[in-house]
């Protein structure tokens, strides 16, 4: 049995119309990828392509030359993109998307270089410019590392580590983010909330006992501490300001703020201008509350 022949424009118009799925399928030498890290509502994120060693040993002074001006990845620049103004190096970076560089350097500290024109292609190598964010960075060994590959080695709850390694040299960029909340008090606003609570847990069905609960300032920091400790190892909490009077929680444990709870709070009461004690809750809810003692 014959068909009728296929006009050569219908033939065109599949074509045209299968193109964008084939695009999607597509080998390339140096697969783009993307890494972020998330820190105190501070987003980092760094969108890279990945190139492979396959064997090269001299990628530094060799591959990539000395006192070149070089993305560290491939195709694209390799780009950085900050959600709130963080610290970098001991620069301050605005929020924004920027290309990044190193220059390399066979005996010196390197230079790490973040252009506002985020759209550069790794051949563009930029020139030195005022708009441009550049500070020194010494190199270090690294194992034998196969696909370019930058990561997130270390979170902290003012910061994270950016960790960059290709071959056997990499680089460690200490971020530091803005706090959401203060984490230090003066010695002047904490003075008014000072003192010994007598603090009793306003749950019927709650099996702790009233415990004192001492409002302390350590090292810049304001602290509720119980005694005894509740629930078997709650001691202390880490009082953040978040309004007049009014102080969300932060979760302490070994004497390190591992996280806090903006809708958790200690909100103080006052008669005549002077603490009288305050009330442990979220939002209409109260779970606790404390009495200054006399």
């Amino acid at each position: 049995m014959r068909f009728p022949p296929v006009p050569i424009a219908a033939i065109a118009a599949v074509l045209l119309c299968a193109a964008p799925r084939l695009l999607e399928a597509q080998i390339v030498a140096s697969e783009r990828a993307l890494v972020a890290q998330t820190v105190d509502g501070t987003r980092i994120t760094v969108d890279y392509s990945r190139p492979r060693a396959r064997g090269r040993t001299n990628i530094y002074g060799g591959m990539e030359k000395w006192g070149v001006t070089w993305t560290p990845g491939a195709d694209d620049a390799t780009t950085l993109e900050v959600s709130k103004p963080v610290t970098l190096l001991g620069m301050t970076v605005p929020k924004g998307r920027y290309s990044v560089w190193l220059v390399l350097r066979e005996r010196e500290p390197w230079t790490l270089v973040l252009d506002p024109r985020d759209s550069l292609f790794h051949t563009d190598h930029p020139d030195s410019t005022a708009q441009q964010l550049r500070a020194p960075i010494a190199p270090r060994p690294v194992p034998q590392t196969e696909v370019l590959t930058w990561s997130f080695p270390a979170v902290t709850t003012t910061g994270a580590t950016l960790d960059f390694r290709w071959g056997t040299l990499g680089v460690e960029i200490p971020i530091t983010v803005p706090p959401s909340l203060p984490l230090l008090v003066s010695a002047e606003a904490a003075a008014p909330f000072l003192g010994d609570y007598d603090f009793t847990w306003t749950d019927s069905t709650s099996t702790e006992k009233p415990s004192r609960f001492t409002v302390v300032r350590r090292d810049g920091k304001l602290l509720g501490v119980w005694d005894p400790a509740q629930y078997g190892t709650l001691r202390e909490m880490q009082l953040l300001s978040n309004g007049p009077d009014v102080f969300a929680y932060g979760f302490v444990r070994n004497g390190e703020l591992w996280s806090t709870n903006p809708t958790l709070t200690v909100k103080f009461e006052r008669a005549n201008g002077a603490v009288t004690g305050f009330v442990y809750g979220s939002g209409s809810e109260v779970f606790a509350r404390g009495i200054r003692r006399k």
